[in-house]
């Protein structure tokens, strides 16, 4: 409970919720790679992001997948659907080690009308959400592969300050079909560019995983994409 109080004084939770939802709230921790929602999975709960990092996708009905956003803290989670739809609709997976702080979606609903300033600030977040959407379809629409990449790395991993050289994607060479399907573009287009990043000295393969090398080189292609 002291790790959750560090939190909610933190975010400020108790402006937002009830004190019978704040006893409430639950620790979720996802370790790199584990999933805090899957798509197709009931509504049981709204999550409060408050550590780590993690990216929200949607799954198309022809299989693949299309990036949506990316998470940091402070956020909220689950919220599109909380009132609305029986099941998540979008997949949200950690790319760090995650924290989360769960809330019971049917106690949520039953104590809705005490907790006005909860429902205001996911009206909020949802007007916000909309427009990442929005954002990241022009992304997929109209911007170079490379952009959409460049972007992809810089949002994806952490970074020594002192040489911005060096920084490790959890993203395996051999799962590049995967990564081009979530940034919109074919596997061809994709190993094109990362074949020229490589010749280029942004990017480097180390044991099968692609390494930043040049991360200087890399930001201005991103032009804040993901970011």
């Amino acid at each position: 409970m002291e790790e959750i109080s560090a939190y909610v004084e933190r975010y400020a939770l108790r402006e937002l919720l009830s004190p019978e939802l704040i006893g409430a709230l639950r620790p979720i921790r996802r370790g790199s790679g584990g999933y805090l929602i899957r798509s197709g999975d009931p509504v049981d709960r709204l999550l409060f992001f408050v550590e780590g990092k993690a990216k929200v996708y949607s799954r198309m009905e022809n299989g693949t997948s299309l990036l949506i956003r990316f998470y940091r803290p402070f956020d909220i989670l689950g919220d599109l659907e909380l009132f609305a739809l029986d099941r998540y609709l979008m997949d949200v997976v950690a790319i760090s080690d995650t924290l989360c702080l769960g809330l019971s979606a049917e106690l949520i609903k039953r104590r809705a009308a005490e907790n006005a300033p909860l429902l205001m600030r996911i009206c909020s977040r949802l007007g916000t959400k909309l427009a990442d959407s929005n954002v990241a379809a022009a992304i997929n629409l109209r911007y170079p592969v490379e952009n959409r990449l460049a972007g992809y790395l810089l949002a994806t991993m952490d970074y020594p300050a002192e040489t911005g050289k060096g920084a490790k994607v959890s993203q395996a060479t051999d799962d590049l079909g995967e990564l081009a399907d979530l940034l919109g573009a074919s596997y061809r287009q994709l190993a094109r560019v990362v074949r020229r990043f490589r010749e280029e000295g942004i990017l480097e393969t180390r044991r099968g995983r692609i390494v930043v090398a040049d991360r200087r080189k890399l930001e201005p292609l991103a032009r804040d994409y993901y970011l």
